[in-house]
């Protein structure tokens, strides 16, 4: 792996700690053969064999396919293993000169991504040293922001030194391997501290490949995802299922904090972002409230406290994105955090409201109480831009976001003739979170006997609904506007963002009858699904990464729109454009986005090129697809578990759920597609559980 030139390699807290990864085999690269995940994502393996091979020290040639070499490399609590197994399939003994090399530069993420940096800190000298047989070398940064970072090689074997520079170090050993026999060397690779040299506590250099794989499933069961089981009659489904709960739990880390967040997506965004993980925690309700737990603790921690128009940090403001590197912690970039995001903070009281529904966690509901009190002062206060009661944005920071919903793109608010809008800007579904986030905050107050609160915050609910109508419905072609510009005026595009509004159930229901033939119709349904804008609207482009892509957590959060107002068939026409996805997908995998072309025959997606996979709210997306379907809800004040006209498409006729729990109860369930409907039957339960099932 030679990476300085591309954005491949290992990241340590935004800083890539290794560019250069390679092992070649007397003078050759092996020839791959095939690679697989395993368990949570963390271990890859590749199997591979050798081309044609001089003989070393004598005339002749190791005749290709002689060798099987495996590589296991393994991340496991912020460190790096890999065994390199090499079986000799030949009838007489061989001897491979094994080289090793290895470089970082400790290039920052954002250096990586392509932001200029008039200048950078410095490599210091590499280091080495022996011990027990085996050699340490140390590569090491100091940077702009005095912290020297630190790449500790660890190679479990003997080596010798071709090369040791403060960027690039190249070593070799020599290793016999009788006929018929295995040879295997392990390295161990940490970052910024040395390595114990324990896997899961026990001696690395002692474990072998079984051994090692036996310890990395027991592991595995630790994900908290997994106390959930949903197995349906579609192996293709099945696969979807536990590839998304894989993709979670290999992108939820453990803060300092100690609460588990997760990270948005790899590569580009693996950090943490408040949008990101507020909506993935919100899909896994109610299969998992453990997440919306961690995620809400983190953000309520990391609420504004002052303003920096540097940070676009307010009080009571949730952020939007952390990062840890050089170029943050130096403030060249403004991500320590950074706040420039108008919707998080709506978006954790909706998150809120939905986790106390679901758990009833009332002393977690005190505790958070006064953090969301100030997030909802924000949303009362600074978030209103122009004085009009509308929730709006205008960055302030010099190298911020100039958009800060979650179609984040400079160019993704445009009018209908392409202009670009002008600040501060007022978002369609921004109104909308604002308006569910006071509606839940007022059903919260009511719940802790504060009803003086509650009945303020629904009617400031409802007079925003009625702003709303009458300036974002666009009563002419009935659609709603993405958006107010800085003068007030609508940018009068069809966009998917009005599907966020069916989600905020901010329209009426006629109003929504309309957004839902809209989003359905064929300019803006792809096949596959939503497109982020109709493809006859000016700025439409299907390769674009807003303008006409396909998102699908958007599309998730549509169908879920489309489930509390009723719209099934709507429902039903949009999940079977996500089982396509997963059809045609190689890997059973929904990506971060594809492009918006229209869906011919069995052609799959265009792939957008650059999309994150695995991808938090990606990955999460099937599980709020899953909850829309089924219909399924709770209330504060009730102990039902109602199915409101649960679907299954003719791709699922059963769907069995185990381990489903919530409050003081846990219940296993049976949905049995059948001519007359979807029947759900109780198999098993504990706790005071009674399960509704609601047909229109």
């Amino acid at each position: 792996m030679y990476s300085h030139a591309s954005e491949l390699g290992i990241y340590f807290n935004d800083t890539r700690f290794i560019g250069v990864w390679e092992m070649t085999f007397n003078g050759a690269a092996p020839v791959s053969l095939a690679k697989e995940l395993r368990f949570s994502g963390n271990t890859a393996v590749f199997s591979m064999t050798n081309p044609d091979l001089p003989r070393l020290g004598e005339s002749g040639r190791i005749r290709r396919d002689t060798f099987l070499i495996r590589r296991i490399l393994t991340l496991q609590q912020d460190t790096f293993y890999e065994t390199v197994e090499v079986k000799n399939f030949d009838d007489r003994e061989h001897t491979l000169q094994v080289e090793q090399w290895v470089g970082s530069r400790f290039d920052d993420v954002f250096e990586v991504r392509g932001f200029p940096r008039p200048r950078r800190g410095k490599m210091l000298a590499a280091e080495e040293s022996s011990k027990d047989g085996g050699l340490t070398t140390i590569l090491q940064y100091e940077g702009l922001d005095a912290q020297i970072r630190r790449t500790f090689i660890h190679r479990l074997f003997p080596a010798e030194k071709i090369r040791v520079s403060p960027s690039l170090t190249g070593h070799f050993t020599r290793i016999s391997i009788p006929s018929k026999s295995t040879v295997a060397l392990k390295t161990i690779v940490s970052f910024d501290k040395p390595s114990e040299g324990k896997l899961m506590g026990r001696p690395y250099a002692q474990i072998s490949v079984p051994e090692k794989m036996e310890i990395l499933a027991r592991d595995y069961l630790v994900n908290p995802l997994l106390g959930l089981s949903i197995i349906t009659d579609n192996a293709l489904v099945n696969k979807s299922i536990e590839n998304a709960r894989r993709d979670i739990f290999t992108l939820l880390t453990r803060e300092e904090s100690g609460v588990l967040y997760p990270y948005a997506g790899i590569p580009w965004f693996s950090a943490p972002f408040g949008r990101d993980g507020l909506i993935t925690a919100f899909q896994l309700l109610p299969w998992n409230s453990s997440l919306a737990q961690g995620v809400l603790q983190y953000v309520f921690e990391t609420l504004g406290t002052k303003f920096d128009a540097f940070t676009d940090e307010q009080p009571g403001k949730a952020f939007h994105e952390m990062r840890r590197g050089e170029m943050s912690r130096t403030r060249e970039v403004p991500f320590i955090p950074y706040y420039g995001s108008v919707d998080s903070t709506p978006l954790a009281l909706i998150l809120l409201h939905e986790y106390i529904r679901w758990t009833m966690d009332l002393g977690q509901l005190r505790k958070w109480w006064p953090f969301a009190l100030r997030a909802l002062d924000w949303i009362d206060t600074s978030a209103d831009t122009n004085g009009d009661g509308f929730v709006g944005y205008a960055m302030q920071s010099t190298s911020g976001l100039v958009n800060q919903g979650w179609k984040d793109s400079g160019d993704s608010v445009m009018h209908r003739d392409g202009r670009l809008a002008e600040v501060p800007i007022r978002l369609c579904e921004a109104q909308g979170y604002a308006f569910r986030a006071r509606m839940g905050m007022s059903a919260l107050a009511r719940l802790l006997g504060d009803d003086v609160l509650a009945s303020r915050l629904r009617l400031d609910a409802l007079k925003l609904r009625a702003r709303f109508q009458e300036q974002f419905w666009n009563a002419e072609e009935r659609f709603v506007h993405l958006a107010l510009d800085g003068k007030s005026r609508p940018c009068a595009v069809r966009t998917s963002n009005m599907g966020h509004c069916l989600w905020a159930q901010i329209l009426t229901g006629e109003q929504a009858r309309d957004v839902a033939e809209h989003l359905l119709s064929d300019a803006m349904f792809s096949g596959f699904g939503i497109r982020t804008l109709a493809d006859t609207e000016t700025a439409y482009n299907p390769l674009s990464y807003h303008n006409g892509s396909v998102w699908p957590h958007d599309n998730s959060i549509i169908m879920e729109g489309l489930r509390l107002y009723g719209f099934q068939k709507e429902l039903e026409k949009l999940a079977l454009g996500t089982y396509a996805v997963l059809e045609s997908s190689d890997d059973f995998r929904l990506p971060e986005l594809f492009c918006g072309f229209r869906r011919r025959g069995s052609e799959p997606p265009v792939p957008y090129q650059v999309a994150c996979k695995p991808q938090a709210w990606a990955a999460g997306s099937i599980f709020l697809m899953l909850k829309s379907m089924l219909g399924v809800s709770m209330e504060t004040d009730q102990n039902y578990l109602v199915f409101n006209s649960p679907l299954l498409t003719d791709k699922i006729s059963t769907m069995e759920i185990k381990g489903l729990q919530c409050r003081d109860w846990e219940a296993d369930l049976i949905l049995r597609r059948g001519r007359s409907g979807t029947t759900v039957e109780v198999t098993r339960k504990t706790g005071p559980l009674r399960v509704l099932t609601v047909k229109r």
